[in-house]
């Protein structure tokens, strides 16, 4: 009986902690800003914003719950000179970032030019130089939809 009673409490204890960890989970899923894009059926979720040293981390979700193909694109350089729909602006100082670039004029980013097709999921992100460490909240700017302000920074 007793070792029945310890393999019960065991049980409840495990399984408490499962809850535990699957709720932080969802939570932690929350997006930290949400917008409707114009892309018909597209959303764009907010999934982190991480300030490393001196790079900023933008991850997003873009949701197609619509009934086509969406053509995305989110133009962050153009051979020199800035054309960028996609930086992060901090509000305070007036100061745009626009994404990282690499030895050779690439941005330092994932693939942010493709087709997305209804009922799809598609994760995204790009590298940016940080703001200032009193920075503790920045807009998003992305093609295709309104700003995305007061967007926490979080360091790691």
């Amino acid at each position: 009986m007793g070792a029945t009673m310890f393999g019960h409490a065991r049980l409840t204890s495990i399984i408490s902690v499962m809850a535990g960890i699957l709720l932080a989970s969802q939570v932690a899923a929350e997006p930290l800003a949400s917008a409707e894009t114009n892309w018909d059926g597209v959303t764009l979720d907010v999934a982190s914003v991480e300030r490393k040293g001196q790079v900023l981390t933008v991850k997003w979700v873009l949701r197609n719950a619509g009934g086509k193909n969406q053509s995305i694109s989110f133009t962050t350089f153009d051979g020199g000179a800035y054309t960028a729909d996609t930086y992060v602006l901090d509000e305070e100082s007036g100061t745009k970032y626009f994404v990282l670039l690499d030895e050779g004029n690439k941005a330092v980013a994932g693939d942010l030019s493709f087709y997305l097709k209804p009922g799809a999921t598609k994760r995204l992100w790009a590298k940016y130089p940080a703001p200032p460490p009193e920075v503790s909240a920045v807009t998003l700017i992305f093609a295709e939809t309104e700003p995305l302000e007061e967007v926490p920074v979080t360091d790691k």
